[in-house]
């Protein structure tokens, strides 16, 4: 049974990694867009996103000896999904969500350590998981591998005259999108975990 829970994970993982292709494919091939603010990797994106963040509020609702590490997940997590949908904030006012995230991050950050050796012990906790080697994976690949796999300067470089930014766009929103789907599937994985009070 073990084997065919494993051999079942592999295979969720390889699909979602087609999944990262068929987006692209999708933006490029059907509808044209240039993955732009609006595409369909961003907005599968800021599903991934929205769902990592509910994943850990339910975690940190049902788990009360990791609540405040799920917490500050869900705050990490739902900052970024607010970054993501910049355009949206700047209907309010332009760079607005840099306010929106730093309320979240300082209101996750207040909450957790109110006991601060708490917070501590469920954070040692979470890195003894399988997931946290995911997420942490997860994390560079969104955080510094696709921005510097992404940078403008080196694809012209390599294509030089043959430059169009839509490749160099399709790269970086391809591989922050992996990023992506591994953070969820640390998170997934945690929904297996024992409930404890």
């Amino acid at each position: 049974m073990i084997l065919i829970n494993l051999l079942l994970r592999v295979i969720l993982f390889a699909l979602a990694v087609v999944v990262v292709v068929l987006c692209l494919h999708v933006d490029v091939n059907i509808l044209k867009n240039g993955l732009s603010e609006t595409s369909f990797t961003e907005v599968v994106q800021e599903s991934i996103l929205f769902i990592i963040v509910l994943i850990h509020l339910v975690r940190a609702r049902r788990d009360g000896a990791m609540r405040q590490c799920n917490v500050l997940i869900a705050g990490f997590f739902l900052a970024m999904l607010i970054r993501e949908l910049d355009a949206v904030f700047d209907l309010i006012r332009h760079g607005s969500w840099v306010w929106f995230a730093l309320f979240v991050s300082v209101a996750s950050i207040l909450y957790a350590v109110r006991d601060p050796a708490r917070v501590a012990r469920q954070l040692i906790a979470y890195t003894s998981t399988p997931s946290y080697g995911v997420m942490v994976s997860g994390l560079l690949t969104i955080l510094i591998f696709s921005r510097l796999f992404g940078m403008s300067m080196l694809w012209q470089s390599i294509l030089q005259e043959g430059y169009v930014r839509i490749v160099k766009n399709m790269v970086e929103e391809g591989v922050e999108l992996f990023g992506y789907i591994l953070c969820l599937g640390a998170s997934v994985n945690l929904l297996g975990g024992k409930r404890s009070s």
